[in-house]
């Protein structure tokens, strides 16, 4: 038997080449889960930003329509207590206010509640100045869901 010499692998070969390719893929696999993961939170992240700033809005508005409201019928509102804890305010009671916005993003309407704070009668020398009711306007409005919630509060005094 004659025995023929082996010739060795053209170039060296002996198969890694395969598993740093895999490597390799499997690190850009890695990279490009984790930046889609990254996107997904920046799109929550702005969508909840562009909910709490319809909601912000409707509140706005509806705060801007409870001052007009006060301006012209002060005496109605005299008789409302104010809310103990605006920050929780529900939205519900006696002598809230809805505003028809118009607005289809809104779950619900925004609502405003003016209730009475007391006097404010400014220093004067012989008490000459004329004394002011000033009443909480507050308002309340929910965004696109139930989740995004503003409350907003302002103190207005109308002429005496």
């Amino acid at each position: 038997m004659i025995k023929t010499p082996r010739t060795p692998a053209v170039g060296g070969e002996s198969g890694s080449a395969l598993i740093v390719s895999l490597v390799m893929l499997l690190l850009i696999s890695l990279i490009g889960i984790s930046s889609m993961q990254g996107t997904v939170l920046q799109e929550r992240m702005s969508s909840n930003l562009q909910d709490r700033n319809i909601a912000f809005q409707a509140s706005e508005s509806a705060l801007k329509v409870g001052e007009d409201w006060l301006a012209a019928n002060p005496l109605a509102a005299l008789t409302n207590e104010r809310l103990d804890s605006p920050a929780t305010w529900a939205g519900g009671g006696d002598n809230i206010l809805p505003v028809i916005v118009g607005d289809e993003q809104l779950v619900s309407q925004p609502k405003y509640y003016v209730g009475w704070l007391g006097d404010y009668c400014p220093p004067s020398p012989e008490g000459s100045l004329p004394c002011y009711d000033r009443f909480a306007v507050t308002s309340r409005a929910e965004g696109g869901t139930s989740t995004s919630v503003v409350i907003l509060q302002s103190t207005f005094m109308p002429k005496p």
